[in-house]
Protein backbone atom coordinates (compact mmCIF):
# COMPACT_ATOMS: atom_id res chain seq x y z
CA UNK A 1 0.00 0.00 0.00
CA UNK A 2 1.71 3.05 -0.51
CA UNK A 3 1.60 6.47 0.96
CA UNK A 4 0.01 9.87 -0.07
CA UNK A 5 1.00 12.64 2.01
CA UNK A 6 -1.61 15.84 1.47
CA UNK A 7 0.27 19.19 2.12
CA UNK A 8 -1.95 22.01 1.94
CA UNK A 9 0.81 24.89 1.38
CA UNK A 10 3.46 24.71 -1.75
CA UNK A 11 6.45 25.51 0.54
CA UNK A 12 4.96 22.55 2.64
CA UNK A 13 4.51 20.11 -0.46
CA UNK A 14 7.74 21.36 -1.81
CA UNK A 15 9.41 20.34 1.36
CA UNK A 16 7.71 16.83 1.64
CA UNK A 17 9.01 15.93 -2.05
CA UNK A 18 12.60 16.72 -1.08
CA UNK A 19 12.41 14.00 1.46
CA UNK A 20 9.82 11.87 0.51
CA UNK A 21 11.16 8.30 -0.65
CA UNK A 22 9.68 5.87 -3.73
CA UNK A 23 6.46 4.57 -2.41
CA UNK A 24 5.40 8.23 -1.24
CA UNK A 25 3.08 10.98 -3.48
CA UNK A 26 3.09 14.18 -2.21
CA UNK A 27 -0.03 15.74 -3.39
CA UNK A 28 -0.97 19.87 -2.49
CA UNK A 29 -4.03 20.33 -1.38
CA UNK A 30 -4.69 24.16 -0.67
CA UNK A 31 -5.62 26.35 2.29
CA UNK A 32 -8.88 25.78 4.35
CA UNK A 33 -11.80 23.97 4.60
CA UNK A 34 -12.72 24.98 1.12
CA UNK A 35 -10.01 23.56 -1.09
CA UNK A 36 -9.47 20.96 1.63
CA UNK A 37 -12.96 19.71 0.85
CA UNK A 38 -11.97 19.45 -2.90
CA UNK A 39 -9.25 17.01 -2.46
CA UNK A 40 -11.94 14.18 -1.97
CA UNK A 41 -11.41 10.95 -0.23
CA UNK A 42 -7.80 8.99 -0.91
CA UNK A 43 -7.39 5.44 -1.22
CA UNK A 44 -4.42 3.87 1.08
CA UNK A 45 -2.89 5.45 3.75
CA UNK A 46 -2.92 9.41 3.86
CA UNK A 47 -0.47 11.25 6.03
CA UNK A 48 -1.74 15.14 6.31
CA UNK A 49 1.62 17.19 6.78
CA UNK A 50 2.36 20.71 7.42
CA UNK A 51 2.80 23.83 9.50
CA UNK A 52 0.14 24.25 12.91
CA UNK A 53 -0.06 26.12 16.32
CA UNK A 54 0.39 25.20 19.19
CA UNK A 55 -2.69 26.55 21.85
CA UNK A 56 -1.19 25.07 24.97
CA UNK A 57 2.01 26.15 27.07
CA UNK A 58 5.15 23.62 26.88
CA UNK A 59 5.21 23.25 22.96
CA UNK A 60 7.57 25.40 21.30
CA UNK A 61 8.20 26.41 17.76
CA UNK A 62 10.11 23.36 15.72
CA UNK A 63 8.32 20.99 17.72
CA UNK A 64 6.43 18.55 16.03
CA UNK A 65 2.58 17.74 16.66
CA UNK A 66 0.77 13.92 16.16
CA UNK A 67 -2.77 14.49 16.41
CA UNK A 68 -5.01 11.41 17.93
CA UNK A 69 -7.78 13.15 16.31
CA UNK A 70 -9.04 15.77 14.67
CA UNK A 71 -12.06 17.94 14.82
CA UNK A 72 -13.91 20.78 13.01
CA UNK A 73 -17.31 23.16 14.02
CA UNK A 74 -19.19 21.47 10.95
CA UNK A 75 -17.15 17.62 10.85
CA UNK A 76 -17.87 14.90 13.15
CA UNK A 77 -14.00 14.32 14.65
CA UNK A 78 -12.19 11.65 13.27
CA UNK A 79 -9.78 9.87 15.70
CA UNK A 80 -6.15 8.57 14.48
CA UNK A 81 -5.62 4.82 15.93
CA UNK A 82 -1.92 4.79 14.73
CA UNK A 83 -0.89 8.57 16.22
CA UNK A 84 1.12 6.54 18.99
CA UNK A 85 3.17 4.70 16.86
CA UNK A 86 3.68 7.79 14.61
CA UNK A 87 4.74 9.62 17.36
CA UNK A 88 7.08 6.64 18.92
CA UNK A 89 8.76 6.74 15.48
CA UNK A 90 9.35 10.45 14.81
CA UNK A 91 11.10 10.26 18.62
CA UNK A 92 13.13 8.05 17.60
CA UNK A 93 14.36 9.66 14.86
CA UNK A 94 15.33 12.58 17.00
CA UNK A 95 12.31 15.01 16.70
CA UNK A 96 10.35 16.38 20.25
CA UNK A 97 7.06 15.39 19.59
CA UNK A 98 3.63 15.86 21.79
CA UNK A 99 0.61 14.11 20.83
CA UNK A 100 -3.27 14.84 21.43
CA UNK A 101 -6.23 16.40 19.47
CA UNK A 102 -5.71 18.92 16.56
CA UNK A 103 -8.64 21.20 16.02
CA UNK A 104 -9.24 22.98 12.00
CA UNK A 105 -10.26 26.35 12.11
CA UNK A 106 -11.05 28.26 8.74
CA UNK A 107 -8.86 31.53 10.11
CA UNK A 108 -5.69 31.95 11.84
CA UNK A 109 -6.34 31.20 15.98
CA UNK A 110 -4.79 33.98 17.85
CA UNK A 111 -5.61 35.21 21.76
CA UNK A 112 -8.59 34.79 22.78
CA UNK A 113 -9.36 32.23 20.14
CA UNK A 114 -6.54 30.04 20.74
CA UNK A 115 -7.43 29.83 24.95
CA UNK A 116 -10.73 28.79 23.60
CA UNK A 117 -9.35 26.06 22.26
CA UNK A 118 -7.28 25.04 24.25
CA UNK A 119 -9.84 24.87 27.15
CA UNK A 120 -11.78 22.64 24.51
CA UNK A 121 -8.79 20.19 24.85
CA UNK A 122 -7.11 21.05 21.71
CA UNK A 123 -3.20 21.05 21.70
CA UNK A 124 -2.37 22.35 17.90
CA UNK A 125 -4.67 24.20 15.64
CA UNK A 126 -4.65 23.96 11.52
CA UNK A 127 -6.79 25.00 8.98
CA UNK A 128 -7.04 21.33 6.73
CA UNK A 129 -6.91 18.31 8.33
CA UNK A 130 -10.65 17.47 9.86
CA UNK A 131 -11.60 18.49 6.10
CA UNK A 132 -8.80 16.70 4.47
CA UNK A 133 -9.92 13.37 6.34
CA UNK A 134 -13.17 13.55 6.59
CA UNK A 135 -14.22 11.36 4.23
CA UNK A 136 -11.35 9.36 4.12
CA UNK A 137 -10.85 5.59 4.90
CA UNK A 138 -8.08 3.57 5.97
CA UNK A 139 -4.96 4.67 7.77
CA UNK A 140 -4.42 8.06 8.77
CA UNK A 141 -2.34 10.65 10.36
CA UNK A 142 -2.08 14.35 11.04
CA UNK A 143 1.66 15.84 11.04
CA UNK A 144 2.17 19.49 12.58
CA UNK A 145 4.87 21.31 12.96
CA UNK A 146 4.79 24.20 15.03
CA UNK A 147 5.26 27.72 13.87
CA UNK A 148 3.61 29.50 16.80
CA UNK A 149 2.48 29.18 20.02
CA UNK A 150 0.62 30.73 22.62
CA UNK A 151 3.48 33.21 23.85
CA UNK A 152 4.96 33.60 20.66
CA UNK A 153 2.19 34.47 17.78
CA UNK A 154 2.84 34.33 14.56
CA UNK A 155 2.50 37.83 13.45
CA UNK A 156 5.86 38.67 14.65
CA UNK A 157 9.72 39.81 13.26
CA UNK A 158 10.79 36.16 13.76
CA UNK A 159 8.00 34.41 12.03
CA UNK A 160 10.24 33.56 8.61
CA UNK A 161 12.65 32.27 10.77
CA UNK A 162 10.03 29.97 12.47
CA UNK A 163 8.38 29.33 9.02
CA UNK A 164 12.07 28.05 7.78
CA UNK A 165 12.84 25.85 10.69
CA UNK A 166 9.49 24.56 10.13
CA UNK A 167 9.89 23.86 6.45
CA UNK A 168 13.37 22.00 7.05
CA UNK A 169 11.91 19.56 9.70
CA UNK A 170 8.87 18.82 7.17
CA UNK A 171 11.72 17.78 5.02
CA UNK A 172 13.62 15.63 7.66
CA UNK A 173 10.74 13.93 9.09
CA UNK A 174 9.08 13.07 5.52
CA UNK A 175 10.84 9.46 5.18
CA UNK A 176 10.07 8.50 9.00
CA UNK A 177 6.47 9.32 8.59
CA UNK A 178 6.45 7.40 5.01
CA UNK A 179 7.69 4.52 6.81
CA UNK A 180 5.66 5.02 9.81
CA UNK A 181 2.45 5.68 8.11
CA UNK A 182 2.78 3.93 4.77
Amino acid sequence: MSLTVLCPLALEARAARRGVRAGAQVVRTGMGPDRSRRVGPRRGSVAVLGMGGAVVGGIHPGDVVVATGVSAHDVAPVELPGAEAVANGLEAAGFTVHTGPVVSVSKLAVGPRRRELAEQGAVAVDMESAWLLEHHQGPAAVVRVVTDTPACELRTAAAPARIYRALRTIRRLTPVLAKEVG
